[in-house]
Parts: C-alpha cells; sequence; structure tokens
C-alpha cells in the first residue's frame, strides 16, 4: 500500500507510473527512462528548492523538507535560511494574505490515490483534495509564456504540463471515487513582488490532456519495461552528458530563409 513514506521510493516508481514520470518521458524518452531506473537525476536548482521549500510549508511537511535539505538552505552560522532562499517566506506570506487561495488550499493535504488508467497502475499525491474540487499549489517563475524550441511561446501551464497533470489527477480521482472534479491550480510567483492567480483548467483542456496520455503511454510502459529502446533527443542535459561521438560532422552554411 502506498504511503507518504514509500511513495517516491524505487519501488513504487518502478510499480506506478506518475504524472511526473510521464513528463520526463515525454521530454526525452531516454532521459526519461534513465531517470526511472535512478541512473540519472536532474540538478536541484535553487528555483527548485525556493519552490520545494514554499510546498513544503503548505502541505505541513517544512521540518522535514528542512532537515533533508539542510545543506543547500540552511545557514550553518546563524541557523536560518540562506539569504537566497528567505525570498520563499516572502512568497508564503503573500499567498497567506489572501483569502481566495487560502480557502483554495483549505481540505485534505497530500492525498495519495492509485488506479488503472489505459491498462497501467498510475499513482498520485494531490496537495488539496476536498469533497468539490482538486488543487494544486504551484510556484513558478512568473505568469509570461515560455518559448520552446519547436513550439514557438506556450502559456505557461502548457509548457510545465499542468493540463497533463490536471487531467491524470482528475481521472485517478474519478475512477476510485465516481466523481469528476474540478482542477484548480493556486499558484505564486517567486518575482520580487510574488504575484498570485487560482486558476480553474477547463474540462475540454483536461479532455485534450488526457488524450495525450493515452496516445503515448503504451509506447512509453514498453520502453519502461525493457521492451522497447527508447529514442534520444541529444538536446537535454542527460542525452549530452551521455552523448557518443561516432563521426565528424560536416559544417554547412545555413542560408536565411
Amino acid at each position: 500500500m502506498l504511503k507518504a513514506d514509500n511513495y517516491f521510493s524505487p519501488e513504487a516508481n518502478k510499480e506506478f507510473w506518475s504524472v511526473s514520470q510521464f513528463k520526463a518521458f515525454n521530454r526525452c524518452e531516454a532521459a526519461g527512462l534513465a531517470e526511472a531506473r535512478r541512473e540519472y537525476r536532474r540538478e536541484e536548482t535553487d528555483a527548485l528548492l525556493i519552490g520545494g521549500y514554499v510546498d513544503a510549508y503548505f502541505s505541513g511537511e517544512l521540518n522535514k523538507f528542512q532537515e533533508v535539505h539542510r545543506e543547500q538552505i540552511i545557514n550553518k552560522r546563524s541557523g536560518g535560511l540562506l539569504a537566497k532562499f528567505a525570498h520563499a517566506n516572502e512568497i508564503i506570506e503573500r499567498v497567506e494574505s489572501d483569502p481566495l487561495m487560502m480557502d483554495y488550499l483549505d481540505g485534505e493535504k497530500q492525498v495519495i490515490k492509485t488506479a488503472e488508467l489505459f491498462g497501467v497502475p498510475w499513482k498520485i499525491k494531490a496537495d488539496v483534495l476536498s469533497e468539490d474540487r482538486i488543487v494544486d499549489l504551484k510556484v513558478v517563475r512568473d505568469f509570461e509564456s515560455i518559448y520552446e524550441p519547436g513550439y514557438g511561446r506556450r502559456p505557461w501551464i502548457e509548457y510545465w504540463g499542468y493540463d497533463v497533470q490536471g487531467a491524470i489527477y482528475q481521472k485517478v480521482v474519478e475512477i476510485e471515487s465516481g466523481k469528476r472534479l474540478p482542477f484548480f491550480l493556486a499558484a505564486v510567483t517567486k518575482e520580487k513582488v510574488p504575484d498570485i492567480k487560482v486558476i480553474e483548467i477547463p474540462q475540454h483542456i483536461l479532455d485534450a490532456a488526457l488524450t495525450m496520455v493515452e496516445a503515448k503511454i503504451e509506447r512509453f510502459d514498453l520502453i519502461k519495461t525493457g521492451q522497447v529502446e527508447p529514442i534520444r533527443c541529444e538536446s537535454c542535459d542527460y542525452c549530452k552528458k551521455t552523448k557518443v561521438l561516432k563521426a565528424p560532422e560536416v559544417y554547412e552554411i545555413e542560408e536565411a530563409e
């Protein structure tokens, strides 16, 4: 049975699919497989740690987070937060100052559920689950669109795959409870003056994201279980790190269009 202490265990990650694992495979199949096998781990940046700190505060797991990341976030001399992480407390204060944000963050916290979806087992850990909605807290750089090669500028919700997260969370909860609940983001930015939003992702967007997951999960699961070789994107950090040169390239001048 999945619980908080084994949710992120290698055994659970091997048995179940999660949103983060699906998104990793969707970015790069080779990197996603290496992460699933614990052969590769993406760098834990300061930006990720600030977001993790805020998440841990609102989930009631701040003491555990500080213990795990003590070397990275705590000033050894003073015992307080390093200056670059002190902004996390300002972000928390901004969220707590808004009644609507706090209303949407009110409910059962860190709810773990599992279900079979598209022929494979999934696990989710919802930040907030109540009788009438699913809410996930997001700490993001800002609310501007983000450039992605091959796509152009994309809305930040789409770029980070939060539509995919909402679709899977909603479906797993529906399978387990029989209720289709709306999915909301309670979002706050890391800007000097934090901005806040509560956003409902419309059902047609969740439906489209779920259709995309259905189209890809069979191949991804075959890769995860070693039956199909992954495709390398050759542009992510993992592919750069593990690239093996086989022949020189011939330089060609690119003509302007």
